[in-house]
């Protein structure tokens, strides 16, 4: 395990997981948001976005941590290991209202600088609404990659065992 996708819905505990098997393997830990986000809530450009996913999936050891699926199939051509996230929308919810509490007129450690938390009811409807739409794409993705070990997590006992086993 050298080369580690995490990914899956908001509010799934991607991060968190991430933040704790880094800390485990002592692989360097790459936020998606923190290329895709610049500061103020500001997108980077498709190509530089891309530029610099390919540049950080090229190296030799990292974890890719982030649910950008445009870049699903460039991180996917050189990990060897995808930890899928597939929460309850309810529990990806409730964990993201959690987060806000404590992240409020705050930034989040896997944010950029100046990107003070903020929620909406749209983005909640797109957490709720992630699995149903993102299922079958995902699954597909992850069918066609080679050579890649796909852990799919559904709950916290998982998680549990999971880091039990590593």
């Amino acid at each position: 395990m050298e080369r580690v996708m995490v990914i899956g819905s908001n509010g799934a505990g991607k991060s968190t997981f991430s933040y704790e098997l880094s800390s485990r393997t002592e692989l360097p830990l790459i936020h998606i948001d923190k290329i895709y986000w610049r500061n103020h809530w500001e997108v980077t450009s498709r190509e530089e976005f891309e530029r610099m996913v390919f540049s950080e999936a090229q190296k030799r050891y990292w974890i890719i941590e982030g649910n950008n699926l445009r870049s699903l199939n460039q991180r996917l051509q050189y990990a060897d290991t995808v930890i899928w996230f597939e929460f309850p929308p309810i529990v990806c919810v409730l964990n993201i209202l959690k987060r806000e509490f404590k992240y409020h007129k705050k930034v989040r450690p896997d944010m950029p600088d100046e990107c003070i938390s903020k929620l909406n009811i749209d983005f909640l409807k797109a957490v709720w609404k992630f699995n149903k739409k993102n299922h079958a794409k995902i699954e597909s993705f992850l069918k066609n990659a080679k050579n890649v070990e796909v852990v799919h997590i559904t709950n916290y006992r998982q998680v549990r065992n999971y880091f039990k086993c590593l």
